[in-house]
């Protein structure tokens, strides 16, 4: 809302509109109708005005019916009847089904009616706050249960594939090799099976990634380098669970990777920041792009109070960077 405040005056009477221009037209915007049908015609056209004031005795269409066709059009505005004494019954009646929030007799003072237009804004304010922190509120829950339908996902897939995992780390008995890829292929999926929660212990998560890069370093070769400068960083830093998998993950997702032109990617951390930075060679085809990774760390983030992960490039490198969370416990 603008900081001069929209108050739509309805009254077939011309004095009374001008005299209420005249007192209020310094403070607020005043927009005016001479009858309950063009009241209605100005917030077709214009639904965002917070205060609605209206005379109750008007031909063809009462204050009181005009306010109530009001709600269909403008929900969240304040409305205010302007009423004499005989008009008390159908007032209250009014106020008690939630046409008006406000009434005032004729008639009234300058003071009075500024009271009444203060109390009316302070209202439509606090309830906009609180319309907006609720939809905050929702999306925040729904990007809660999100997450942790992504996470279940994450623990339950692996089941299966472990348990198989065992059976041919048993098998591939004479080859070297192929037992210490399975064996870190099995470290990985362990991780996800026993990492549910939303955060976990940046030293857990480092020795998580280390085995993924070590089947991509089987599976990439020269192709792939790796490295993580993480020396000295504080235990105490918690981070989203997979998020710097994630990260990585997309590094070798979205990029070319041939021993002519290897990717290089690096980990480290700044200012309570985790970067991961690789150099920038696209792949042509972005089917392989969805972007739910992505979005799906945003929304964990979002939930933890986070500040949200950022994405974008530096010269002829691409970076990602999560915030990291200091263990208060």
């Amino acid at each position: 809302m603008s900081d001069v405040v929209k108050i739509l005056y309805v009254d077939d009477e011309r004095g009374n509109i001008d005299y209420f221009r005249s007192v209020f037209r310094r403070e607020y915007e005043i927009v005016t109708a001479n009858s309950g049908e063009e009241g209605l015609e100005i917030l077709q056209r214009d639904q965002d005005i917070p205060v609605i004031l209206t005379d109750q005795r008007m031909p063809r269409m009462t204050g009181v019916e005009f306010l109530r066709k009001s709600i269909d059009i403008a929900r969240d505005s304040i409305r205010i009847l302007v009423t004499g004494y005989a008009d008390m019954e159908t007032v209250i009646n009014a106020v008690n089904l939630g046409h008006i929030y406000y009434y005032i007799s004729k008639p009234w003072t300058y003071d009075e009616m500024q009271i009444i237009i203060k109390r009316a804004i302070e209202t439509y304010r606090l309830r906009s706050i609180n319309k907006e922190l609720l939809i905050r509120s929702e999306r925040m829950e729904k990007e809660r249960v999100v997450a942790q339908l992504e996470n279940l996902r994450n623990q339950v897939n692996p089941h299966f594939l472990f348990n198989c995992l065992n059976t041919l780390h048993a098998l591939v008995h004479d080859n070297a090799e192929a037992r210490d890829f399975v064996k870190n292929l099995a470290s990985t999926y362990r991780y996800l099976l026993e990492h549910s929660e939303n955060l976990v212990p940046i030293t857990s998560e480092v020795s998580f990634v280390e085995n993924y890069i070590h089947l991509q370093r089987v599976r990439f070769k020269d192709a792939f380098t790796f490295e993580m400068q993480l020396e000295g960083a504080d235990k105490e830093y918690m981070i989203p669970s997979a998020s710097l998998q994630l990260l990585v993950e997309n590094t070798l997702k979205h990029n070319k990777i041939t021993r002519e032109k290897p990717l290089n990617v690096s980990v480290y951390i700044e200012n309570d920041w985790l970067y991961v930075k690789n150099n920038y060679q696209p792949k042509d085809s972005k089917r392989d792009s969805t972007g739910v990774g992505q979005k799906n760390l945003e929304a964990r983030m979002s939930y933890l109070s986070l500040p949200a992960p950022e994405f974008y490039m530096d010269g002829d490198f691409y970076v990602s960077k999560i915030p990291l969370l200091k263990d208060k416990s």
